[in-house]
């Protein structure tokens, strides 16, 4: 491996565990907040915490017109015009923050109607339509952190922003019992803009103008792309409340309850890696969207890097099933534990399929991209969970997890090398074909050796190996001993 592509892979490596570390630490922060929520405030602190947030949540969505992504890709693009791009940015989200202020105000009755079958709650939307303001205007300056690249600022920022907000909603659930819960909302949403304000300030307050044509020609081009993931996330949307209302007719409640939690736990385990790939990967992946060979350089060293992290957390999953559902949730959710085993089978193609993924979206081929990720993935996820779970109950929901994953990945692969060019390299296949071999051999040593001693031996041996293979695939792509030593010591 040449010395540029040793520090591009090395570059990709500590970028993505350092944005993987953030996402772990803001998982642990909204455990401790919920489990506060919880203690203070109790089940209907909870349940009113949670529709409030699913509120805003969908009318962020909406309001936000994809913005997050599309602009992302706008500013990692531009190169003699970022700073113009970065206000174009700034001066959208601004935007779309009023229209989400005045659309929550205007729909706060019958928010507060719908939500909760009262009106209640009307002025209490009324007052969040504040926090409508102030999220779109962090989501813009996070925005510009990524398509920035500057993913200490953005791991910083976010650090400082998790905790403000976990000390501002302490004494305000203390003290004020439920009716804290909207304060604590607005106030976060304010503290949140200062702290992203403060570390963006060098790089988003530029005096360069920009015309109201300008942003409107721009702007255009970015809500034209962004309203395909808000289409995409709609049909999401739709395919997993069909989902549940199939499993709630064909069975009971209670497995609607199941899946949830089985769903919950695979996507916080994993969610940390995917999640990294908006941080780092995208933009890298914009830089080099005209050329094929670039495309599957970028490509190939993302994945590579995240098979790599993830095979061992997924055999650890296999692994501690049990106890990982009776440490989160409870005893009666164990039913989950074959449920979980397929859907570690299953992650590890769902990781491989995002990355190839992005290359539709990061080549602004809209068309593709709503085809792929709106409507095939959508389709094939809901013919394939209903037929499982009519045929197998709650084990076919696990066999359907894993089987959409694996003939996505299969399908997504021949859409981007035939159109796009992109080329898997010998490296990235064999490594590709190694881990999965580690992730089937514990698999199938959890599910088929009754023995508990002989089950977590082999399984132990196994990850063992995985690990030791992992570390010396690392070794050759760059020095891992130094970098680590090298931190120490900056420490």
């Amino acid at each position: 491996m040449s010395e540029k592509a040793n520090k591009t892979y090395k570059d990709t490596f500590k970028n993505t565990i350092a944005f993987g570390g953030f996402q772990v630490f803001s998982i642990l922060i909204s455990v401790i907040r919920g489990k506060l929520i919880a203690v203070l405030l109790g089940p209907v602190g909870i349940g009113i915490n949670n529709l409030f947030m699913s509120s805003l949540t969908m009318l962020t969505t909406f309001t936000g017109f994809g913005l997050d992504l599309s602009a992302v890709r706008a500013i990692s693009e531009s190169n003699e015009n970022s700073s113009k791009i970065v206000k174009i940015t700034k001066r959208l989200f601004l935007y779309t923050g009023i229209l989400g202020l005045l659309l929550t105000l205007f729909l706060s009755y019958f928010l507060s109607k719908w939500t909760f079958a009262t009106t209640s709650y009307t002025m209490s939307f009324a007052l969040l339509s504040i926090y409508m303001l102030f999220t779109a205007i962090n989501r813009g300056q996070q925005t510009i952190m990524r398509g920035l690249r500057k993913v200490k600022v953005l791991i910083y920022s976010g650090l400082i922003s998790s905790l403000v907000g976990l000390f501002i909603s302490i004494p305000l659930y203390y003290f004020l019992g439920k009716d804290g819960i909207v304060p604590a909302i607005i106030l976060t949403s304010i503290a949140v803009v200062i702290v992203t304000s403060f570390y963006t300030k060098t790089f988003t307050n530029s005096n360069v103008e920009v015309s109201i044509e300008e942003i409107r020609s721009s702007g255009q081009e970015m809500v034209k792309l962004g309203m395909m993931m808000v289409v995409a996330s709609l049909l999401g949307l739709i395919t997993k409340y069909l989902i549940n209302i199939w499993i709630g007719r064909i069975g009971d409640i209670a497995d609607v309850g199941l899946y949830a939690a089985a769903i919950g736990i695979s996507s916080q385990y994993i969610g940390f890696i995917l999640n990294s790939l908006s941080a780092d990967f995208f933009p890298r992946l914009v830089k080099v969207h005209n050329s094929s060979e670039g495309i599957s350089r970028v490509v190939n060293e993302q994945t590579e890097v995240i098979v790599l992290l993830a095979t061992p957390l997924l055999i650890l999953l296999l692994i501690t099933a049990p106890l990982l559902i009776s440490l989160l949730l409870s005893k009666e959710f164990l039913p989950i534990v074959g449920f979980i085993r397929f859907i570690a089978i299953g992650s590890f193609f769902q990781m491989i399929s995002f990355c190839m993924g992005y290359i539709s979206f990061a080549k602004n081929d809209k068309k593709t991209y709503l085809i792929l990720e709106g409507v095939l993935s959508n389709v094939f996820q809901l013919i394939i969970t209903v037929g499982c779970y009519y045929f197998y109950g709650l084990k076919g929901l696990g066999y359907a997890f894993c089987t959409i994953y694996v003939l996505y990945s299969f399908i997504i692969y021949f859409f981007v090398r035939n159109k796009y060019g992109y080329k898997r390299n010998k490296e990235t296949s064999e490594l590709i074909a190694f881990s999965l071999l580690f992730l089937l051999a514990a698999f199938f040593a959890v599910l088929y050796i009754e023995s508990a001693l002989y089950k977590y031996l082999l399984t132990s041996i196994i990850f063992s190996l995985c690990f030791t293979y992992n570390y010396s695939v690392l070794n050759k792509r760059f020095d891992i001993i130094t970098l680590i030593k090298h931190k120490f010591r900056k420490r």
